[in-house]
Parts: structure tokens; sequence; C-alpha cells
């Protein structure tokens, strides 16, 4: 077809939903009870997390992720009391009295949106269940559930624990169980591709059924036999959009030799583009949508041009793909490999062999294919980790960057449609141009940007100022598993388009104003870290100052007394003095410091408590050094901080506190805010507003944006 009408729906249909929900604009949302008691239906095998399970469930016709503790108190038919452990299994009816939950949003900006993920898999939201009553179970025969378990337990009673993990991820797509550092390595070596089913496994499908075919010598069983096939593994692996992107458009291309028809590439892909849009709006939101797409468009476009070049089909394949999949790496996950060719050629052919053995030891459960099978995962497993390590694997770089390249893609093929023109050349100069006066206006603006952002339960605030980039605390968490520096900062920066911090300054090493810097020193550049002295001892001190040495990171000890400066905006260190403090040393040593900017000053007091507070006022109170317009408040609110003799030499317009939604110290304390409220002082906190912005020029003026409005 020369007119791509399809083509152009597509886009169009696109366009018009981002539009939409750039708006506001919600194509389904629950509007039911947020409590009480309700029947669902579990449509999931569970997941285990730590303390509850979860599963996906039907409530009145809609999904749900539901959260059941692991030990839960369930009521049987004569109405007693009994805990019980809470796995159920697929199709079992269960009575629940359940809590509502929104998924959060993005509460920074470029930061990950649980809402939107769950919409992009249709589903409502989220229910916490306090009790389960009748429990009805499932006499249903699935078919699809009966013998993706049966993959499962195959796969598991004759492999390895981590091979049988990999093995079922690249089979059925179930990622659930495999460790974080075989998904790690397979990310760093550029090989995520093969944990998501795609048009590789399909391929092998129909190679399967095309042989099984070709022994029956009847071409329409054969092509009819095939169909049935991908719909049923198209079933098997949850219909992902990357699984219903590759099958769709199998199954139009057998149909299309049924019929004795032409199979156009670009109308398959916008077809199954607009079903899959069709029943869910938010999938093209979806990661692995946005990756199968944009391989398959790269294939069809570049395949070609590259092939006549390189004699190597699996390098042509993977540059064509991976010129369209670039700038959505650098979007999504702000990441460049250069060595995405060495791990592709290594593992793509391994790729296929362990597919076809996991195909025959599902059927013919043989002990020689497990040994097989199992080799060519570990195999597979170390090429995964060798690239990981390889320098220039995983390269960070800015958001920003995605506008260069796609620009660079704009001035090639501009060059090959205009060629010895010079269209090519004037868009050359006018980008660079546009690039440095960009950055340039950037850099001189006299402006003061203050991102307080949010790390749910902790601190970290980023000011940038003349190109000057300085962060005050990390945040953290004691939860081992979760890595405040790697999910929430280092993209953050990366966002922003910041690649180096000329300033991290640490107030003191608890964990929730310090643990994330460990990731940031390890993976950007850090030119000087700020540090006070110690009056205790600290792992976390010392892991720091062991990676910032190694790093070659500045090190300098702060105390009263001491300052710096960036041209107008000058940072004045007031605390701890020579003289520590030995109740409470960590919190009460913490770095007070002071930024001023023309006639702003903004005041960080870190986790400071009353005898910290009643020593800085007495030694300040007769100088007028603490009158400040913004206030970070001690401690995140607490009832230790922030009392009214240190408020009143303060004196402050503005309060901000780094506080998590739901925390279990119940911070802020309300005494606190009532404080602040009778003194007239705007409070703005992370767990209500999410990331707080503001922005302050030399006369004073402060605009402030937040993520989220309150009341």
């Amino acid at each position: 077809m020369k007119h791509r009408i399809l083509c152009v729906l597509a886009i169009i249909t696109i366009m018009i939903i981002i539009g939409l929900h750039s708006m506001g604009v919600a194509f389904f949302k629950y509007d039911g009870p947020y409590d009480g008691t309700f029947t669902a239906e579990i449509i999931s095998e569970p997941i285990e997390k730590e303390y509850n399970y979860v599963y996906t469930a039907k409530i009145d016709g809609r999904k749900f992720l539901i959260y059941i503790p692991k030990k839960i108190i369930s009521i049987n038919k004569k109405g007693t009391n009994k805990e019980q452990y809470s796995q159920f299994q697929y199709g079992d009816m269960i009575k629940i009295e359940a809590v509502y939950n929104e998924p959060t949003k993005a509460r920074n900006s470029g930061g990950f949106d649980y809402s939107l993920y769950l919409k992009s898999k249709k589903i409502y939201g989220i229910f916490k269940v306090s009790k389960v009553s009748n429990i009805n179970k499932s006499n249903k025969k699935n078919t699809i559930v009966n013998v993706r378990k049966h993959i499962k337990k195959t796969l598991r009673e004759n492999l390895k624990s981590n091979q049988a993990e990999l093995a079922i991820g690249l089979l059925v797509g179930d990622k659930s169980n495999l460790s974080d550092n075989i998904q790690e390595d397979f990310k760093g070596s550029n090989l995520t591709h093969m944990l998501a089913i795609s048009g590789a496994h399909f391929s092998y499908i129909i190679l399967i059924v095309t042989w099984i075919g070709n022994k029956l010598n009847h071409k329409r069983i054969e092509q009819i036999i095939t169909i049935v096939s991908i719909i049923f593994f198209m079933n098997l692996t949850g219909n992902t959009p990357s699984v219903s992107r590759a099958g769709i458009m199998s199954v139009m291309t057998i149909l299309a030799s049924i019929l004795k028809r032409r199979n156009d590439f670009w109308n398959s892909l916008s077809i199954s583009l607009l079903i899959q849009v069709i029943y869910n709006p938010y999938v093209i939101f979806d990661i692995g949508l946005m990756l199968s797409y944009s391989g398959a468009i790269g294939i069809v476009t570049f395949y070609k041009f590259f092939s006549k070049k390189i004699k190597s089909k699996i390098v042509s394949v993977t540059l064509s793909a991976n010129v369209i999949i670039l700038p959505v790496m650098i979007w999504k996950f702000n990441t460049i490999s250069f060595t995405f060719i060495i791990s592709n050629v290594l593992a793509s052919g391994l790729l296929g062999v362990i597919i076809i053995l996991e195909f025959i030891s599902i059927i013919i459960k043989i002990k020689p294919v497990f040994i097989m099978l199992e080799l060519c995962l570990t195999f597979l497993m170390k090429i995964a980790k060798l690239c990981s390590k390889i320098p220039l694997s995983k390269v960070y770089v800015p958001t920003n960057v995605v506008y260069i390249v796609l620009a660079i893609y704009l001035i090639i093929f501009l060059g090959i449609k205009y060629r010895n023109k010079i269209i090519p050349i004037l868009l050359s100069c006018f980008m660079i141009f546009s690039f440095g006066i960009t950055n340039f206006v950037s850099t001189a603006k006299e402006e003061l940007i203050i991102n307080f952002i949010d790390v749910g339960q902790g601190d970290s605030t980023l000011i940038r100022y003349k190109g000057k980039t300085i962060m005050i605390d990390t945040g953290g968490s004691m939860n081992s598993s979760y890595d405040v520096g790697k999910s929430v900062l280092h993209r953050y920066l990366l966002n922003q388009g910041i690649t180096v911090l000329d300033y991290m300054m640490l107030s003191h090493f608890d964990a929730d104003h310090c643990q994330g810097a460990i990731y940031i020193l390890e993976n950007m550049k850090v030119k000087n870290l700020i540090i006070g002295n110690q009056a205790k001892d600290s792992k976390l001190y010392r892991d720091i100052t062991t990676i910032a040495k190694n790093k070659k990171t500045n090190i300098v000890y702060v105390q009263k007394g001491d300052n710096f400066s960036v041209q107008n905006l000058k940072c004045t260190i007031l605390h701890p003095t020579d003289n520590l403090i030995s109740d409470n040393p960590l919190n009460n040593n913490a770095i007070v410091c002071k930024f001023t900017y023309y006639n702003t000053e903004i005041l960080f007091t870190g986790d400071i408590e009353k005898i910290a507070e009643n020593q800085i006022v007495k030694e300040y109170k007769n100088l007028n050094t603490l009158g400040s317009t913004i206030l970070k408040v001690g401690h995140h609110g607490s009832k230790t901080s922030t009392t009214e003799g240190f408020l009143d030499c303060i004196n402050p317009k503005l309060a901000l506190i780094g506080v998590g939604e739901n925390n279990k110290f119940n911070h802020p304390n309300n005494e606190v805010i009532e404080r602040l409220k009778n003194k007239n002082i705007k409070v703005y906190r992370t767990d209500q507003n999410g990331e707080i912005t503001l922005k302050v020029n030399k006369a004073g003026k402060i605009r402030i944006k937040t993520r989220f409005n309150t009341s």
C-alpha cells in the first residue's frame, strides 16, 4: 500500500492518548468503595514478598493487586477465627475485608510512576487485606494455568535453582523469582530483551510446528496448528505487550498466506498496536511495548543497509534493532551500551538452542536433555555476567541526550534525502547553536534552584546555581533490598541533566541521610564530599569515606566558621563546634549550615535535637545569624526538634519537611506542625507534596512548585 492509512491512524491514536493523559484525562479508574468486604477471584499464582503474598484478583469484573499477609485471620463457615497461611490457588473465590490503596504516582520529576505502570497492565489499584472468609476452593481446570505450573515444576525439579528460574523467565516470561543479580547482569550486558518474550520465541514455535506439519504433509492443517500454537503460547506467557505484538503479527502473516494476500509489515504492526490500544489505552506507556515495537521497526528499516556492509546476520539484526531502541534506552534508563554487539553475538545463537531444549525437556523428560539445558543456561549466565563487566557496557547519560540522538537521526535522514545539498549543513549549525545557547542561558541565568527531593523517610536537597551543583544529604533506607541512591537519586540527577556533582554534603551518618551516597559516589563524578567530624564511629561513615577516597573525591571536614562560595551563593557552617555533643551524638553533631543568596537565606538543620538547638541559639542569638527565609525542619518534624526558642531566632517564612508517607515514626509531630502554623510559616512536606522545587531570583522572589498540590 502506498498510502499507510493504518500507520497514520496508529500514530494519531498514540498522540491523542498522550495528549489526553497529559491533560489529566483518566481512561479508566476505580470509583468503588475504599474499604469494606469484597469478593475476589484469584487469577494469578502468588508472588511471595517479605510479609505478604501478592495476587492479581478480579473484584467486580476488574483487576486488582491484593496484598494478603502470610499469616492472616480467616473466618470459617461457623464464624470461628483461625490463623492460617494465606496461599491460594488460581480460581479460588475468597471474601476479604480490605482497604483500597491508590498506587503511587511519580513523586519526583522523571521518577517511576507505579500508578501508570499498573494501568498499563489494566490493574485498577491495590487492596490490602486484613481478614479472609468463605474460602471456596476452585474446581476449575484451567489448561493454561496447569501447563504453566507443569513447566515451572518440571524445570525446578530438574535444574539448579538459578538456572531453573532463568529457564522459566526465558520460556514463560515469569521473572518474579529470578535473582536481582542475574537480572542486573542481563541489563548491564544489554540482554534484557531475552527475558521478554518476543518475535524470536515465536519463530522457534513456528519452526517446530512447521517441522511437525511437514510430517503431516498438509499445508493448511500445518498453518491452523501454528495459529492455535501461537495463541496458546501468547496466553501461556501472559499476553504482555511484546508477546501480543509478536503473536498478532505472526498470526497475520499466516492468515495472509492462507488468504493468498501479500502481508504488509507496517499494516500488521499498526493493527497489532491498535488492537492493544483499544483494549487498554495505557499500554502505550509500557516499556516492553516501546522496546518491542522499536526493535521491530529498526530491523525492518535498517537491516538491508547493514547487511550490505556487514556479512554477519546477527550483527546486522542487532545493529538495526538498536538504532531505534537507543533513544528509548536513553529516555527510560539513561544508558548507552557500546558493547551490545559483543553480548548479542555471543548470546543470540544460544537462546535458540535453549528454547528448543526447553520445549523438548517439557515434553520428553530425559536426563541428558536437562544436562545440556543446564549447561547452556549456565553459559548464558556467564556471558551476561562477563559482558556486564566490560568497560563501556553501560554508560550513564543525562536524559537530554535523547534530543541530540534524535537530531542526529534527522540530520542523517536529510543528508541522504538531500545529498550534496545545504539543508543538513544548515541544520547541523542550527542544532549546535541552539544547544550552545540553551546551555549558556541556563548557566548564566541569575537564579537559584532548590529541589527538595522526595526520598521517602529521609532528606535530600539539590541546589543549582551558575552551572554548579550541590547535594545536601542523599536519603536512605534501613531495608537492604531498596537502594534510594540507585532507585531515586541517580535517575533523578540524570533526568535533570546532571552527571557531575560539584559538592555533596552529608549532614551526618544516619542511614536516612547518607545511605544513597554510596551508589552516587560509585556511579557519578563527585568532586567534593563535605562532612563533619565524627563523635561516634559509624560503618556508613567508614564505607562512604573509603569509596570517596577510591574515587579520588576530595573529602572536606568542616565545623563552625567554615564556609565556601559559588559567586553570589555563600554557605556558612554554623554547627558542630570542636566540642562535640555526647548526647545522641550522630544527630546532635549533624552539620547545620546556612546558604545566603543576596537577601534570601536557607537554613539546613540535619537531625539536630533540642540540646543542639539550645546550644546554637545561645551562640548566635545576639548575632542575628540564624535569621532565615527558608528552614529545612530538623529531624523530619520530630517532637525532639524545632523548639519555640529556635524558631523565634530563625523566623522563617517557609518550612520544608522531608518525611515518608505513613512512616512508623509518626513524623512530623502534630505539635511541631501547629507551632509552625501558629507563627504563620508556610509548611511544605514531601509526604503530601512530593518533590518541592523553589526558584529564587536575586530580588528575593520565590516561586514554588510541588509535585502534588494539597489543600
